[in-house]
Order: C-alpha cells, then structure tokens, then sequence
C-alpha cells in the first residue's frame, strides 16, 4: 500500500470530526514551518475534538450502517488495526498544499504535533501498509521514502512527525533550518484572522475555480454563484465553548462592490429559505446566520448547540 493512500482513513476522520462541529508539545510552532509554497493551511487540534465529550456523543448518535464504527474509540481503534496509528497520540495537525497541484505530482504536507516513539511508529507502518521504506539522509534527518517514491515520512523529533509528498517535506526542514522562507501573505494572513480553537483553514481560489463560479447556476441551488465569481480567497473556522459552538466563514473578494453584491444575494437566498416549507429546525437554524462585510471581505457566522445542528443534519 503506498503511502499516498494511506493517508485516506486518518484524513477521513480528521475531516469527519472537524465537520462534526494533548499530547506532546513542541518547541516549534507547526505554523512556523509551513513553506512558502503554500496556498493552503489547515489546523485541525485533534487531541481537544476527540476528547470532547459533546463530540463523542453526537459521533455516536449519528445514524450510521452497522458496518461504520458506532463510537469515537471504535473508530480509532479501526484507524489503529488498518495503519498502526493511535490518533489518540495526536494533539494537533496542521495541514498546507497547493490548491493548483493536488494530481498524481502533488505538493502537500502535514505537520503532527504528538508523543511518538519512531522505532515503533515506522515498524507498525510498515506492518500494516506490508511496504518498507526507503531511509535516506536530509540535512541530518531521516527520510522515509515509499515505494513509489512520492511520499515521505521524517520525525523533526519525538513530538513532531512531518508526511506527505517529497518535496513538501522536504521543504519544512528547509524551513526548520532557516534554508528557506516560511509561509507568509494573503493565505496566511486570513488563517491569523479566523479563530478557530478546534479547526481553521485558509486557501486561495484558483482561477478555474472562479471561473466555474461564474458560469450556469448549480441544480438544486436556489441562487446563481456568479456574484462569488470575484472571491480570491476564503477562509473557515469552528470553536466551540461550553454551550455553542461558533462556525465562521470568510470570503475575500477583489473588490468592496462584489463583497455586497454577494451579500445581497446570501441575504435574498436565506430569506427564500425560510419562507419555503422547510423544517422548524432548519429555519431555527437559517435564522441563526450572520453575513456581514467590511470592505471587500465577506462573513458568515453561525452560532448553535450541537444538538441544534445534528437535527438539521439528521
């Protein structure tokens, strides 16, 4: 099993948790050693989603077919039989790529924040992808290269582990070394701004991305996207404190007048929503969003119990 793939279950879980709503420590900020190629970061803090009890609960009253682990440690259990992996060892992960190359040569990396014995990681890797490595030297740390010689893993330390493809992590011990710039700009910048403790993402949006937005309305969506066709960069956020939790959306656009005018439409559209015969839930819930702008940037904030948002999406 290469280990493109064998990225599959924990970034599943990761996103389904995540959308749902420590361990080590290092002396490095993960943050701090995203490379400059980067035009997308995400920070998921797994060890706070994972532990939080009101997450545990709505993961296992979630309608799921028999053959689903029907509880958070039934379901990390499955990641740990499938790859050798405890994600209960993991406090937090902070993911970057490029949104331009995500094909069969893509650039992404993940750096891990948690407790690992490297000896024990690596043996139960190859275990279960039945895969060896190949070890390399790179400026003084270990590279493990798969079979294909796309990916790689290395450990900054006990309390770091750094995937993904080769030159993604390669580029953050260039960054970890000073031999290279950090990621800085617009990406960054909107990442600063969301304040997610639980998850938050920044990423710019490609060109063809645009322009699909400005073409025919999608089937089913009761408003056109083409006042979004100027957005260039977004950003989300969730938090969660001990009664609601906070989703947040930012949308930059490349002027003031596209900011409103893709305000007016959101507005229109929540308020068509609404008048439509939609559950009480669910206009409970349309109710509950905010879009505000300030310049050229775009909010939508939402802020629910759990429970109000697991009826709607049950």
């Amino acid at each position: 099993m290469q280990l493109k793939r064998w990225l599959s279950p924990i970034m599943v879980l990761v996103l389904l948790l995540a959308g749902m709503v420590g361990c080590g420590t290092s002396a490095v900020r993960s943050i701090d050693l995203v490379p400059q190629n980067a035009n997308f970061i995400a920070d998921v803090q797994l060890g706070k989603i994972i532990n939080d009890q009101e997450f545990r609960n709505a993961y296992a009253a979630e309608k799921k077919s028999p053959q689903k682990p029907q509880t958070v440690d039934a379901a990390l259990d499955k990641v740990v039989q499938e790859t050798g992996v405890d994600l209960r060892n993991i406090s937090r992960g902070v993911v970057f790529g490029d949104v331009n190359n995500l094909g069969r040569d893509y650039y992404l990396g993940v750096i891990v924040e948690g407790t690992f014995n490297q000896a024990t990681f690596i043996s139960n890797f190859e275990t279960k992808a039945k895969e060896k490595f190949t070890v390399s030297d790179y400026k003084g740390y270990k590279l493990y290269t798969s079979q294909d010689g796309q990916s790689n893993l290395a450990f900054l330390s006990d309390g770091m582990l750094l995937f993904g493809s080769t030159k993604a992590v390669k580029d953050i011990i260039d960054v970890s070394k000073g031999d290279s710039t950090r990621v800085s700009g617009q990406v960054l910048n909107m990442y600063n701004q969301m304040d997610g403790s639980l998850f938050r993402a920044a990423f710019i949006v490609p060109e063809s991305g645009r322009k699909e937005l400005s073409q025919a309305p999608v089937s089913g969506v009761p408003f056109s996207f083409k006042p979004f066709a100027d957005t260039d960069l977004i950003g989300f956020a969730m938090s969660k404190d001990a009664q609601l939790a906070t989703l947040q959306v930012n949308l930059h656009f490349i002027s003031s007048t596209s900011a409103g005018d893709a305000r007016d439409t959101l507005s229109g559209a929540f308020t068509s929503l609404k008048g439509m015969s939609l559950s009480s839930d669910v206009k409970d819930l349309l109710g509950k969003i905010v879009v505000t702008t300030s310049g050229s940037t775009l909010t939508l904030t939402l802020k629910a119990t759990l429970s109000q948002i697991e009826k709607v999406r049950q």
